[in-house]
């Protein structure tokens, strides 16, 4: 089954062949909560490739083996390793597409994750190798955005409202898709998006009814974790990439398990959700959503609409990991607002009320069966 297929380019823009790129699975959110700092994340390599003479790779991988590592609630947290990028992905055998596009193109400003040796070839194994994922620290809850609903028109629309929960059962699971922060600069700076992490409702979580425009919000676990990049085994005198702050935490030699040791280049550090915690907070936005007329259906009083098959769009600043999270030294690089993506099941955690009055529901993208995005109006526009 082919999970992701791209193009890794040269510094130079050029394409790069006989690149390797690496495919691997992370653990269940379980296991990552109940690791303690200093432990390496078990990662489970999936397959392992290289790039043709025009820098194209494909990732494939037995079904059967795709779906045993697809650890929480059918959804596979794999990771994209090449010398030219790092990528992370949320991937749901027999849901999600063929082959995910994944493409690491040049980047001469920002160099490579972990640099190459400045004396080879950047591709005839001159690349400085990444070794695993340490844990560096579990980061307390913070509310992340996973449902909105809107209700505008005043005195028309009085008394109408919507209930939210975001809840696992039987036959559905909601699952959030929380976005990844990757850093080269340092523990505490630079921190940019590469790529998600999917985390799945554990439990159940409602919401008060709301009576007007809502974000709903629920608290998810997050965790740093760093990766050294290290040159050839028994070298001196390997470059150090300079990162900051000085004191870091960027160690200056890695010793594997067999003991043998290796100059430290420079450290990555990622910062990506652990799990769902639970609890409730909301927030009320001041306007909605533009709906096309064409998209509204008329509600008569006392109806309900439920929505079992939209899928809530992404929230560019849903999950800020900064400050709130207690990372020291914290400056506005470093304050990430991760991205974050929520589905609602066919369990239809997202009911509209009509108690009183005729109105609207109405769809921002497409009719109210199948929009991201649901509005309830006193008038069609």
């Amino acid at each position: 089954m082919a999970v992701a297929a791209g193009t890794v380019a040269s510094p130079s823009g050029a394409a790069a062949g006989g690149v390797p790129v690496d495919l691997y699975a992370w653990p269940s959110d379980a296991v990552l909560k109940a690791m303690k700092p200093g432990q390496m994340v078990p990662r489970t390599l999936l397959t392992a490739v290289t790039t043709n003479g025009s820098g194209q790779y494909t990732l494939s991988v037995p079904a059967a083996t795709l779906k045993a590592a697809a650890v929480d609630n059918g959804y596979a947290n794999l990771e994209i390793d090449s010398p030219a990028g790092i990528w992370f992905m949320a991937y749901q055998p027999g849901k999600a597409p063929a082959a995910a596009t994944v493409n690491f193109p040049a980047a001469k400003k920002k160099g490579w994750p972990c640099g190459r040796e400045p004396k080879r070839p950047p591709f005839d194994g001159g690349t400085y190798a990444q070794v695993g994922w340490w844990l560096v620290k579990n980061h307390p809850a913070a509310d992340d955005v996973v449902g909105q609903a809107y209700i505008t028109g005043g005195k028309k629309t009085a008394g109408d409202w919507v209930a939210f929960s975001y809840a696992q059962s039987q036959s559905a699971s909601q699952t959030s898709t929380l976005g990844v922060g990757l850093s080269g600069y340092g523990l505490d700076a630079g921190y940019s998006t590469s790529g998600t992490h999917a985390s799945t409702a554990s439990a159940f979580q409602g919401f008060p009814t709301q009576t007007k425009n809502t974000l709903f919000a629920t608290g998810f676990t997050s965790a740093t974790y760093r990766a050294d990049c290290i040159g050839p085994a028994y070298t001196t005198g390997v470059p150090r990439k300079k990162q900051y702050p000085k004191k870091d935490g960027c160690p200056l030699k890695y010793t594997a398990p067999s003991g043998i040791w290796f100059e430290v280049h420079m450290c990555l550090w990622k910062i990506s959700s652990t799990g769902w915690f639970g609890g409730d907070a909301v927030s009320h936005p001041r306007s909605a959503w533009y709906t096309p007329a064409g998209d509204c259906a008329p509600e008569l009083a006392g109806s309900k609409f439920g929505n079992d098959y939209g899928s809530a769009v992404e929230w560019a600043n849903g999950f800020q990991l900064g400050a709130t999270v207690g990372i020291k030294g914290v400056n506005l690089k470093s304050d990430f607002g991760t991205t974050t993506h929520t589905g609602y099941d066919k369990d239809a955690h997202l009911i509209y009320h009509f108690p009183k009055h005729t109105g609207w529901i109405c769809g921002t993208n497409k009719r109210p069966t199948e929009a991201a995005i649901l509005v309830a109006r006193a008038h069609r526009a």
